[in-house]
C-alpha cells in the first residue's frame, strides 16, 4: 500500500510539474530548455543572466525581446542572433560549428 502511496505522489508531482510549463522558455548552452516563463520581459532577463536566449515554445524561434542581442550565431543551420555576450555566442560556436559574429546596429 505504501508503494502505491508514494507511486501516485510521483505521478501527481509530475504532472503538476508538466502544467507549469509556460509559452517561453530560457534556452543556454550546456543547461537545456527552461520554460517556466509566461512572459518576454522575465524570460529574456533570465535569458540574460545565464548567458542565452528566450525563445517562444511553440515556435522555436527567439523572442522580439532578443532584438537588443548583440552576437549572432552563423552557420551550422539558421543564423540565430540571440546572444547578449560574446562568451556565450563562442560557446555555442563551439559546440554548434558555427561562427559567432557581432551584429550590425542601423541607426545607432
Amino acid at each position: 500500500m505504501r508503494k502505491l502511496k508514494t507511486l501516485m505522489t510521483a505521478i501527481g508531482l509530475a504532472a503538476s510539474a508538466a502544467c507549469v510549463a509556460g509559452p517561453f522558455c530560457v534556452v543556454a548552452t550546456g543547461l537545456g530548455q527552461d520554460c517556466k516563463y509566461y512572459d518576454e520581459a522575465s524570460c529574456a532577463r533570465v535569458a540574460v543572466e545565464r548567458g542565452g536566449a528566450c525563445v517562444d515554445k511553440s515556435t522555436g524561434v527567439a523572442t522580439g525581446v532578443n532584438k537588443d542581442a548583440r552576437y549572432c550565431l552563423v552557420g551550422g543551420g539558421a543564423n540565430k542572433c540571440y546572444y547578449y555576450d560574446a562568451a556565450s555566442c563562442a560557446r555555442a560556436a563551439q559546440d554548434q560549428g558555427g561562427t559567432c559574429l557581432q551584429r550590425h546596429r542601423f541607426g545607432s
